[in-house]
């Protein structure tokens, strides 16, 4: 009984130590906060997708703008990449609050920016302006419960 408990022992070291290492991938720098994504990368993507179209009615009458030029297209479309990108960057890390409504929102943030990506690349200024409001709803929703610094709105403070 002796010799195979120790014959057991020794096989359950050996598939242990011959179990597969998952890669580790490549060191991250995070050293910015979701204060600095928002301030410095999510805040300026959205507010450049919010003003690429619009129409406002004044006392000189309709005044419309869109992008016309291939320079101002692709500042819509890096608006759009930003903000896809900083749905995963809100993902990674301690940046994440928790695995279950953060990561929900995040996600909204990636799906909001890849739907405004595809309309920047087809030149859609129509269904830029119209998914304008797919973006603020989410960050809008995740502002809802998430809100750095601001612990007087009786939200969770995300830093």
């Amino acid at each position: 009984m002796g010799r195979i408990s120790v014959a057991v022992l020794l096989g359950v070291l050996l598939t242990a130590g011959c179990a597969e290492e998952l890669p580790s991938g490549p060191p991250l720098d995070m050293r910015h906060s979701t204060r600095d994504l928002m301030a410095g990368m999510i805040d300026a993507s959205a507010d450049a997708l919010w003003a690429a179209v619009g129409t406002v009615w004044d006392e000189n009458g309709e005044n419309h703008w869109e992008p016309e030029t291939e320079e101002q297209w692709l500042a819509v479309i890096g608006a759009a990449m930003t903000l896809v990108e900083s749905g995963n960057l809100l993902m990674l890390g301690d940046r994440a609050v928790d695995d279950d409504q953060w990561m929900v929102h995040s996600q909204a943030l990636v799906d909001a920016g890849a739907i405004a990506l595809d309309a920047a690349e087809a030149r859609d200024p129509e269904r830029v302006f119209e998914i304008g409001e797919v973006v603020y709803n989410a960050c809008q929703n995740c502002h809802s419960i998430y809100w750095v610094g601001d612990e007087a709105r009786g939200r969770i403070d995300s830093e």
